[in-house]
């Protein structure tokens, strides 16, 4: 573990302490590192000591900045002195292994995101003060500055200015804690996560600016017209005037922006140039021409070559040039200043069939955005059909403009579903990450805030998506343009955010929120309900998606629907929807009855991946058989028995078809859903079980131990994707602070620990902590409710481990009990004893504490 990892001092087992913490909103702070280091190693980075104040010239030209977790913002320094105007490039990256890396650990290409798409930015310093980037970075622990040009500069203050909470994890209104330090480490991923990815309204400004000449556009991922989604065959024409290096624009793209992407560069003029300008891939005088996100994209999401073709004249800085790009059928033609060039579609590795695209290569919409560090302004955009006519014109000068581009200033509190990438309100991811929030930062603005986003989007009927929520809405578009987007693919996700409608009823008894959507909400439960297949009473996505967790068919949707549609009916009960609640139940038992008699398979005492896969077992199946209760005791037994054939270096692979390899990506995704099942059926069981007691420990003690242990990736924040070994997958364009990674969290705030409602609102609870298959020996902590913080802990102790003490403090307004599954030889409560019962269940009155001694058997 790493050494910087401190552990809070426990607290006296006397009594429990009420603890009252403020659940404060986002406020602007100053991040600064942790420590730094120049030419000798690392030292402590003290805010405003002159310790921390370092030079870099030409001996010394580099500085590397540690943030020790995870942080987010405005990129500054402070300069404190300089001897002439130099030139610094700042590089980040969440791994340090990023910084050795041309592009750091980017860039990131599925979004603008309101947020930097580049990891390296370039400064011009001309005097003394502060400096700052206009753009957020999304996430980092590492970042370097690094002295370009010649000069000295000394620099007393660097950081970021943030929006993003930085609550020191013990100070949560959700906090857990427990003997096994490292488990104490795995709960805090999850917190300092959604901290990270949680965007509060407000927090991230529109990354175009409005001029009165036109859009003033920095280096960035390109911007789509929702207009334009239908356009083909036409000619796209904008006037533009470089303000550094070149100007960017695509044609033929998706609204999400796959498409051909165009470069057009400067002749550099040295007053301006940047000295690190990558001349190979923007060079001087050029038109550089790609098809797909950008022209450099990252490791795991390689793109096509880049075309070539020198403009045979200087192309000025501060000059407007008119540029035309044609389409026709056998590629593209750019004119600038009368100047043609054509780009054969032969010429270009143009994958249509691509997420983000418009499938056409002639048909499709325009974006602007220019290359990395290059700036820019345009105007006066129209776009005519092949016969003349006009069919668009913008002058680029209304604020209406940020609306048609997606990039409006968030208006939402909402979570993403990486804090660095993709930055999109990805609605499978939020599933997870609202039960994060609920146990850790406490903020149900962000839970409903993102709900309230997705709820917004839902198609229209004249749409075949019609009902659902789109699935990956960026932040900045606007929910008018919800059927242009059409962001639909994943069915399941549908069925995730339900559950988190209804996970968020339960936990916060929002009952305004509920009934204000409440129309919306039926109709998207009714769309899904659409999905049960008439012959097999299974979850099947017909022609209009796919399913992430499993196949049409298949163990892991069908359940996951199961699950769902009985959320969704106790939701419907709760607000006297009798006759949707009836609905849904009966079809809810339905499939359980259909996946039980299709999909189990005796042989192996295991459910099949799809009626067509039964030899074969998937750990998200495993795992929504036993959360939804279709698999029965013995079921559940045999079902984790079985795990032992997944099992792949530190984790679980996603089903026994999965490749036995080094470069296999193992999902913490899917391992969260499986954690919390091992844990359920621990908590609900009289004994304990090797093979759970094993499965946990592989998951804790290894897939996410890794998140832990492996320094140079660490950043105390949950990852996307991992491989067998420990590192992290999808080598550098991993997301290193992914919520749908940190599961534990809330998995060890409501079972380990043990507190969780069984009414809305925390009305009723149950205090039942799974203490026999996990490799701790006592546990405590606070749980937020709408009424006020429940405060548990428990402890086993003695000879043997047979004694166990469990404490609780419910807040008023609510009644909760104590639960044991299991038998003991005696319980205290309240100086009485009770001998040999079978199970323990004691009730706690609202506002009071109970200390309960048990003797186990």
């Amino acid at each position: 573990m790493p050494s910087y990892l401190g552990l809070v001092a426990p607290v006296l087992w006397g009594s429990l302490v009420l603890t009252p913490l403020v659940n404060a909103q986002s406020s602007e702070t100053i991040v600064r590192p942790t420590r730094y280091r120049t030419n000798a190693g690392f030292r402590d980075y003290t805010s405003h000591a002159q310790s921390s104040c370092f030079t870099l010239d030409q001996q010394s030209p580099l500085v590397t900045l540690d943030y020790g977790t995870e942080a987010a913002g405005f990129p500054f320094f402070d300069v404190d002195s300089i001897t002439s105007a130099v030139q610094i490039e700042a590089k980040y990256s969440e791994p340090y292994t990023g910084l050795s890396e041309p592009f750091g650990d980017g860039p990131f290409d599925f979004a603008n995101g309101l947020s930097n798409t580049f990891r390296v930015e370039t400064f011009n310093v001309t005097s003394t003060g502060r400096v700052e980037s206009p753009f957020i970075q999304g996430g980092q622990r590492w970042q370097y500055l690094k002295l370009l040009t010649n000069g000295t500069i000394r620099i007393c203050g660097a950081g970021l200015r943030s929006l993003n909470d930085r609550t020191a994890v013990d100070q949560l209104p959700g906090y857990f804690e427990s003997s096994n330090s490292l488990y104490n480490e795995i709960w805090a991923l999850g917190a300092r996560t959604v901290q990270q990815a949680c965007i509060a309204a407000g927090a991230a400004p529109s990354t175009w600016e409005i001029a009165e000449d036109g859009v003033y556009l920095r280096g960035q991922q390109p911007a789509q017209s929702v207009k334009g989604a239908s356009f083909d065959n036409y000619t796209l024409a904008f006037d533009t005037k470089i303000i550094r290096g070149g100007t960017g624009w695509k044609v033929v793209a998706g609204v999400a922006g796959y498409g051909a992407y165009f470069v057009l560069t400067s002749e550099y003029p040295q007053e301006s140039t940047f000295v690190n300008v990558n001349k190979t891939v923007v060079p001087p005088n050029s038109l550089a021409v790609g098809y797909g996100w950008n022209l450099v994209n990252q490791i795991s999401l390689t793109s096509g070559k880049v075309n070539y073709y020198p403009i045979p004249f200087d192309v000025k800085e501060d000059e407007w040039y008119r540029i035309f790009t044609f389409i026709n059928a056998t590629g593209y033609g750019v004119t600038v200043n009368e100047t043609e060039i054509f780009v054969p579609l032969a010429t270009l590795q143009t994958p249509t069939g691509s997420i983000g695209g418009s499938g056409s290569l002639t048909g499709g919409t325009w974006g602007f955005g220019p290359y990395q560090d290059q700036v820019a302004l345009v105007k006066d955009v129209e776009v005519h059909a092949q016969n003349g006519t006009l069919l668009y014109h913008n002058s680029m000068t209304s604020d209406s403009v940020l609306e048609e581009y997606g990039v409006l200033p968030n208006t939402h509190s909402i979570c993403l579903d990486g804090a660095k990438r993709d930055r999109l309100v990805w609605s499978g991811d939020f599933f997870p990450t609202h039960r994060i929030v609920q146990t850790s930062t406490g903020r149900d603005d962000f839970i409903s805030g993102t709900l309230e986003y997705l709820i917004d989007r839902q198609a229209t009927s004249s749409s075949v998506y019609d009902g659902l929520f789109s699935m990956s809405p960026q932040m900045g578009q606007s929910a008018k343009y919800t059927d242009v987007y059409s962001s639909f693919g994943l069915l399941d996700y549908q069925f995730f955010t339900l559950a988190a409608v209804a996970g968020y009823y339960k936990h916060s008894d929002d009952r305004a929120f509920i009934q204000k959507y409440w129309s919306q909400i039926e109709r998207g439960v009714e769309a899904v309900v659409q999905l049960i297949d008439e012959q097999t009473g299974l979850a099947v996505t017909g022609n209009i998606g796919a399913f992430f967790t499993g196949s049409s068919n298949g163990t892991a949707p069908s359940a996951l629907l199961a699950y769902t549609l009985a959320e969704m009916a106790n939701l419907a009960a709760a607000v006297n929807a009798t006759d949707s609640a009836k609905s849904w139940t009966h079809h809810a038992e339905s499939i359980k009855e259909a996946v039980n008699q299709q999909l189990w398979n005796p042989q192996l005492g295991t459910y099949g991946v799809d009626i067509n896969t039964l030899d074969e077992q998937a750990i998200a199946g495993s795992a929504w058989v036993i959360l939804s209760g279709i698999a029965n005791v013995t079921q559940t037994q045999s079902t984790i028995a079985a795990l032992s054939s997944l099992r792949l270096g530190i984790g679980y692979k996603s089903s026994t078809s999965t490749a036995n390899s080094s470069s296999t990506n193992l999902a913490p995704f899917l391992s969260g859903f499986l954690l919390e099942a091992l844990f359920q059926a621990s908590r609900d069981s009289a004994k304990a079980s090797a093979e759970r007691t094993t499965a946990i420990s592989v998951l804790l003690d290894q897939l996410w131990a890794a998140m832990v242990t492996e320094d140079q990736y660490y950043t105390g924040t949950a990852w996307e994707y991992l491989y067998p070994d420990g590192r992290p997958g999808l080598d550098l364009y991993t997301s290193h602070a992914h919520p749908w990674g940190g599961a534990p969290t809330f998995v060890f705030s409501e079972y380990v620990l043990g507190v969780q409602p069984t009414s809305p609102g925390f009305a009723t609870w149950t205090f039942q902590p799974a203490i026999l298959d996990v490799n701790v020996s006592w546990a405590r902590g606070r749980v937020p409710t709408p009424r006020g913080s429940i405060q548990a802990s428990w402890r086993l102790s003695g000879s043997n481990k047979k004694s166990l003490q469990l404490q609780v403090c419910g807040p008023k307004q609510t009644k909760g009990v104590i639960s044991l599954p299991f038998a003991v030889k005696s319980y205290t409560v309240d100086g009485k004893t009770e001998a040999n019962k079978s199970q323990v269940e004691i009730a706690v009155s609202s506002g009071s504490c109970a200390d309960v001694r048990v003797s186990l058997q």
